[in-house]
């Protein structure tokens, strides 16, 4: 990888199929990003996030993490 150029958060409530996505640019300049996803309905929800290369590598996704919604 080279000169790091986004972030991609994938996130859904099937862990095999996260269709929600959010892509954050200047990755370069937030190295330790963190990012808010808002409006999720109640439930288990799971997250993977993947860098992109200013050349367009993509890394593999991380581990997906979990995170329950109570309302």
């Amino acid at each position: 990888m080279g000169e790091l150029d986004k972030y991609v958060i994938r996130y859904g409530q099937d862990v095999e199929n996260l269709s929600g996505e959010v892509i954050i640019g200047e990755a370069d300049v937030y190295p330790e990003m963190s990012y808010t996803v808002d409006n999720l309905d109640s439930g288990t929800w799971y997250f993977t996030i993947q860098v992109q290369d200013k050349q367009g590598l993509v890394s593999e996704p991380s581990a997906p993490v979990s995170k329950t919604i109570r309302s």
